[in-house]
Parts: C-alpha cells; sequence; structure tokens
C-alpha cells in the first residue's frame, strides 16, 4: 500500500517565489476540506515532500521540549521547540538543530515502535549504532532515552516552548503491554485471601451451616429489610420476566432505583457485558410447581456452592411502586432476582448490608471469586495505559468496574457522579474515545432515539484532566465462567427501547442518595410505542 506523503517544510524552491520580493508575497496550501495554510514567503526555508513512516514506526515531526540529564535526577534543561525531530519512511529519523540537521537509519524490533522498546539510529554514512529507549508515546508527547538523557518532545512548536518541567509518571517509563502494566507496583488493593476464595472480607465469616442451607433453600424466608435499613417497604408480588430485551441478559435489564447499591448493579451488567449466557446458569425458574419461584445457584462465605430461592415478592413502597433494580419499560428481570437472592444471603451470612455494597463484595457471592486489585484516580498514568488497563482486564474477563472522584463532568453526552459506580466497557469501534463507563442508572441524553439507545454509556475521552478522575476495581471471575466468556467482545449497543420518564430519570431518593440535584440531560418522555420496540416476554 502507498505510504502517506508529506509536505512539513521546506526543500524545492520555486523558481517564482525566488524572483519576486518576499515582503509581498506568501504560500498558500489549500487542504482537501478547502482550508488554507498561508505562510509569508519570507519565512520560508525550504519545502520538502516525504513519504510517511510505516506502520508500527514512529512519524511525524516532533519539537524539543525538555532534556533531562544524568537518566532524570541531573540536570533539566528546558527547549523552545527550535531543536525537532522528523520521521520518516525509510525508517529514517532527521534531528533538527539551529546549526545542524543529522539524518539517522533506524532499526527497530520486532515489536515495533512502543512504549518500553529499543530501537538503534546508524548516521547516514557512519556504521556507530546509537540505541534509543522509547519512554512514553501519547498523542501529544514522545518521549525517549538515549545513553543517560531523556528527551521529551512535543507535536507542536508551542507546546515544547510553554510545557511545564515534567514531574511524576512522566519521569518514568510509559507501559507499553496491558500484562507489563498489570505487573508493575501501580495496581493496589488486592483483596484475595488464603483463608477463603472469596476474598480477605469473607475470611472472618463461617461455612454454611445445613440450617443457613434450609433457612436460604426456604422461599417463605424473606430477606430482612430492617437489617438492611430499609424499614418502610414491603414485599410485593410482581410480575418477573426474566429477560426482557433479548433471549439474554443485557446490561439495559440494569437500572437502579431506590437501593444505594451501585456496585452491585455495575456488577450485574458486568456480568450481562461479558458473561450473559452465564447468568442463565446461575438463575432457575421453577416452571413446573410454582413459576414465582427463582434459584440462585451462589456461595457461601469460604466459597462452597449453596442455593438461594427467592420467589417473586419485590421490595416496593406503599403505593406498590418498586424500590429495586429492574429494566425498562418496569420490566422485572433476572437482576431483580439476583437483587433479592443477595439481599436474602446477606440477611443469613450478614457479611454486608446491600446498601453501599462494595464491588469486591458484590461479586464473590456469585462467582465465588474474590481476588481484585485497584487503580486509585490521580495524576500517575499516562493517557494510555488507561486503554492498557481497560484491555487488559476486560481480554481476561474480568467484573470491571469504575468511579470519577468529580462530579459534573462532561463524558461523551453524560455527567460524572461521585460516590457512584459504572460498569467499565470497550469503545465502540471507530470512537475517538478510549472507552466506556456505564451508569447503572441507564440515563439518556436530550435527542436520544429509540434506535440509537445510550442506555447511561459515559465516553471516556483521550484527556487526562477527566482521565485522572477515574479510578478501577477488577474483580477475577470465577473459574466456572471461563468458558461462557463472550467471544470477540465489543462496544456495548443498547438494544432498542421505548423510554419511558422513570426509565431515564433517577428518583428523588436517588438523587439525594448521591447529593445531586439533578441529572440532566435526560431524555423526554416517550408517549407511544413504535415499531422498533423491542421489548420480548421470554
Amino acid at each position: 500500500m502507498m505510504k502517506a506523503k508529506r509536505l512539513f517544510g521546506i526543500a524545492l524552491l520555486m523558481l517564482a517565489i525566488c524572483s519576486v520580493a518576499s515582503a509581498q508575497k506568501r504560500l498558500d496550501i489549500m487542504l482537501k476540506d478547502k482550508s488554507i495554510l498561508s505562510c509569508p514567503v519570507e519565512d520560508v526555508n525550504y519545502m520538502e515532500i516525504v513519504e510517511g513512516a510505516a506502520e508500527g514506526e514512529l512519524d511525524g515531526v516532533w519539537y524539543l521540549g525538555w532534556k533531562f540529564a544524568n537518566s532524570g535526577s541531573g540536570t533539566k534543561s528546558h527547549y523552545d521547540g527550535t531543536e525537532l525531530i522528523i520521521f520518516t519512511a525509510g525508517p529514517k529519523m532527521k534531528w533538527v538543530k539551529s546549526n545542524s540537521e543529522v539524518v539517522y537509519n533506524l532499526t527497530y524490533g520486532e515489536n515495533g515502535a512502543r512504549p518500553g522498546e529499543s530501537f538503534t539510529a546508524v548516521k547516514e554514512g557512519a556504521t556507530y549504532k546509537y540505541t534509543y529507549t522509547i519512554y512514553a508515546m501519547e498523542e501529544n508527547l514522545l518521549s525517549f532515552k538515549q545513553g543517560s538523557n531523556i528527551y521529551y518532545f512535543y507535536k507542536s512548536r508551542d507546546a515544547a516552548s510553554l510545557a511545564a518541567q515534567p514531574t511524576g509518571y512522566y519521569t518514568r517509563a510509559q507501559y507499553g503491554t496491558g500484562e507489563a502494566l498489570w505487573a508493575s507496583n501501580l495496581k493496589g488493593g488486592y483483596s484475595g485471601s488464603t483463608v477463603t476464595p472469596m476474598g480477605s472480607h469473607f475470611a472472618k465469616f463461617s461455612a454454611a451451616t445445613e440450617e443457613d442451607k434450609a433457612w436460604l433453600a426456604d422461599p417463605n424466608n424473606q430477606p430482612d429489610l430492617d437489617w438492611h435499613e430499609l424499614s418502610g417497604w414491603q414485599w410485593t408480588a410482581k410480575t418477573i420476566t426474566l429477560y426482557p430485551m433479548s433471549s439474554s441478559p443485557v446490561p439495559a435489564d440494569i437500572n437502579q432505583h431506590s437501593i444505594g447499591d451501585c456496585c452491585m448493579c455495575a456488577v450485574f451488567a458486568s456480568f450481562a457485558y461479558i458473561y450473559p449466557e452465564w447468568i442463565k446458569t446461575i438463575i432457575e425458574p421453577n416452571k413446573t410447581t410454582n413459576p414465582t419461584l427463582f434459584t440462585v445457584h451462589m456461595f457461601d462465605p469460604m466459597g462452597n456452592p449453596i442455593d438461594v430461592v427467592v420467589d417473586n415478592k419485590l421490595m416496593c413502597n406503599s403505593g406498590g411502586s418498586c424500590g429495586q433494580v429492574y429494566g425498562k419499560n418496569t420490566k422485572y428481570n433476572w437482576a431483580t432476582i439476583m437483587e433479592k437472592a443477595l439481599m436474602k444471603w446477606e440477611t443469613r451470612f450478614q457479611c454486608n448490608k446491600i446498601g453501599g455494597i462494595g464491588t469486591e463484595h458484590a461479586a464473590p457471592p456469585f462467582t465465588g471469586n474474590g481476588v481484585s486489585y485497584s487503580f486509585n484516580w490521580g495524576d500517575y498514568l499516562y493517557n494510555a495505559e488507561y486503554s492498557l488497563i481497560v484491555d487488559y482486564a476486560l481480554s481476561n474477563g474480568m467484573i470491571s468496574v469504575g468511579g470519577f472522584h468529580e462530579s459534573d463532568v462532561m463524558m461523551g453526552e453524560l455527567k460524572t457522579v461521585t460516590g457512584h459506580a459504572f460498569t467499565v466497557m470497550y469503545p465502540d469501534e471507530g470512537a475517538d474515545y478510549l472507552f466506556v463507563m456505564r451508569n447503572p442508572w441507564g440515563n439518556e441524553p436530550d435527542g436520544s432515539t429509540s434506535s440509537n439507545r445510550t442506555d447511561g454509556k459515559l465516553k471516556i475521552p483521550n484527556d487526562h484532566e477527566k482521565l485522572r478522575l477515574v479510578d478501577f476495581r477488577l474483580v477475577y471471575p470465577g473459574e466456572q465462567m471461563a468458558q461462557y466468556k463472550k467471544e470477540n467482545l465489543g462496544g456495548y449497543t443498547p438494544p432498542r427501547f421505548i423510554a419511558t420518564y422513570e426509565d431515564m430519570n433517577p428518583s428523588e431518593d436517588m438523587l439525594r442518595m448521591y447529593n445531586v440535584k439533578n441529572y440532566v440531560p435526560v431524555f423526554p418522555y416517550e408517549a407511544e410505542a413504535t415499531d422498533d420496540t423491542v421489548l420480548e416476554k421470554k
């Protein structure tokens, strides 16, 4: 395939330019989008058309902003961007200084140009090899080490001239693979245990006794709402449609309402996103003797399999409105049943109240595995490393949940909420953002249509000031889940549905819970269904 050609500065002096008074002329270059780049002729040094470097090689023009001597512990010199490097096909590198230009022939390793990898450079006409190790490759930053010097290059001369002295994570090498990043000391929050596979939080609790098993298997035993600090609600029978949006669970089935269990909701949405078929194996409806009963296969605090049986009575107020998690168009589904099963499980073992339950505490009762790690918010990750974390976690089937350190920050069409959990997902194919974090409120922005839903998806951009607000809690799956992992996991496309006001807007209780006055923009009520409504009963 033909390589791209660039016109970047200047080698072919045209006779017409040379023959006129430069103060009266300019060089205009019209781009395909009809925009024009203009430059006074008197500023022109030379012009050159070059072929861009191949995929997997360094490319483009980069301006020197900083140079650290002695591996970063020596003199730190600031440059104004007049010194630059140009990468072209060959592969070649031209290093342009105030009084010289040196061209190098480059050789890359089998992994090409990426953080942590090295390449060699040989001056044209010479034989000595200089070795460069790439420290960082960001959209607007290229850093590498040669000898004991660390160089920081930027995408524009102004950026180089105005760049603050690199500190923090900029002074370390960027990780080039998810495996290397995961093996580093940047992650924390280990929750594993040598006592139980369920994790350290459950180590102080006992295995289920025969009495516990019998109590959990009796559908007449309801979760204790007073113990869960949910007094004032009552158990009311409702119709359950396990999979209302599809033949399998989908994240759109998760819409948090009046219980502060956002981490559990985000965990459930992660289950539906990565392991939809596995969910169907752990919930068994009693289709023969009593269709209002459901057996949920779970694990006790010591990781032993147990069954929790619940009925179709849901947590409702005196007016009959349900406060549990449920799906669009008030469809009580598999998530509603799993939430009730967890409430019953917790009533018996009393490891956590349902309100405020953490990610690494909500997943293990269903998966049997409580090993997890966290990455905190702050200035210690390169932009590209966030994508590496997301890809490593999702490709390894981890239950992936995140949060934000600051509220009311627009991420795509929706805002962040602090003290709240979101399901981490891949970006849509061809997206210009890095990854998705789905709000379990399932909100829609203004302008959403029934065939183009957002379903609470916040789109996290390649913007460090926004990325630094993100934290992650990543939980390993249970062994039994591996065979059900969705193949070719990609971005999440919400199913079609007709939005009601209740589907789109958090309840007043919910807003107060998260100290949010309002959560806008939201999609207005759609009064009538259309042909693209997809709400099948299964």
